[in-house]
């Protein structure tokens, strides 16, 4: 996005994310953040990182490279230091802050040297910084404020998605098929668990699984796979175009939600930890999604039942309208500065 009138500002990106076990990260906040970059790439846009696997090498390979990586797990005290270093050293206009966990003590902190943006999950709002994105399918779609006075666009409709999820050449006749994956990084291996159960069924659809990073398949498996209507695919570059085609989904409780839903494509969900539960539910309330629960909760029968009754399970599934959350929000970032020529 290009505002003529406005010199290239300086944008810094505090996230993190990657292949670690155990730290419910995965890959959802990098790549929200690669998101909403191309929709302020006119700018001079800055990476804060902790990266827990990989997540350097996913920031590169979209072309950004003024890339900083802080220690994982590092403490909010040391956090505010080399963080407030930062923004000195690069005279940073912006700082947009999405990582799951942050602490409210570093975002009130930081507004004081530099307009603070943060991109939350859930039905968090109450940050003290002068702009909270939250696209939580919980909200209703609104401008608002917070207790501290900051503005808020609230609701799915500033969800920040990839821009491909804007298209209009959605086919209406989608093929009968079943697209499931669970993240880039699947950390409890959701996609093996899931062909065990299929390969012992005689599913009349055509299924596809993208296992994600770090997930390998046994010889034995590959063997049964080449006699079912099963496709397998270790990762994907573009899930938009994944998607597209498929009649139904099966993902975890994260971003991929909101890409299904943007699509009109019915889904189930099962979540890989508790606080994916929060928004499963709620798409299961508003008829958009089968919610099937925790992953290390199901009974291999629950999702055999779920998939033997797909058509059933969705006879009354809604779409929600995705209006390209990333520009707005972007359009919104740069009005916290006004620069004349």
């Amino acid at each position: 996005m290009i505002f003529p009138s406005m010199k290239k500002l300086n944008i810094l990106f505090r996230t993190g994310g990657g292949t670690v076990h155990g730290k419910e990260l995965g890959f959802g906040h990098i790549y929200r953040c690669i998101n909403l970059a191309n929709s302020l790439k006119h700018n001079n846009i800055h990476f804060l990182v902790e990266d827990f696997g990989n997540a350097e090498n996913i920031l590169r390979k979209n072309k950004y490279f003024k890339i900083h990586l802080l220690q994982n797990d590092i403490n909010s005290k040391s956090d505010i230091e080399k963080s407030k270093k930062y923004l000195d050293d690069e005279k940073i206009d912006i700082l947009i802050i999405d990582r799951y966990r942050i602490s409210k003590k570093y975002t009130s902190h930081m507004k004081k040297y530099v307009k603070t943006v943060m991109i939350a999950d859930l039905r968090e709002k109450d940050f003290d910084v002068d702009l909270v994105i939250n696209g939580f399918i919980g909200f209703k779609n609104e401008i608002t404020k917070n207790k501290y006075g900051g503005k808020c666009l609230v609701g799915p409709k500033y969800q920040i998605l990839n821009s491909k999820f804007s298209k209009k050449d959605i086919k209406k006749q989608r093929k009968e098929s079943l697209l499931a994956t669970f993240g880039g990084f699947d950390d409890e291996k959701i996609s093996l668990k899931l062909l065990k159960i299929i390969l012992k069924m005689d599913l009349k659809i055509k299924i596809k699984i993208i296992l994600g990073q770090d997930i390998k398949l046994k010889i034995s498996d590959k063997k049964k796979i080449s006699n079912k209507s099963i496709k397998i695919i270790s990762n994907t570059h573009n899930m938009y175009k994944e998607m597209k085609n498929a009649k139904y989904g099966l993902c975890s409780g994260g971003i991929t939600t909101y890409e299904f839903a943007t699509l009109g494509i019915p889904f189930g969900i099962i979540c890989q930890n508790k606080h994916q539960l929060i928004t499963a539910k709620e798409w299961e309330k508003q008829k958009i999604a089968v919610n099937l629960g925790l992953s290390k909760l199901i009974k291999p029968k629950e999702i055999e039942k779920f998939l033997l009754s797909l058509p059933k399970n969705f006879q009354k599934s809604k779409k929600i309208c995705y209006q390209n959350g990333a520009k707005i929000a972007s359009k919104e970032i740069i009005k916290l500065i006004k620069i004349k020529n």
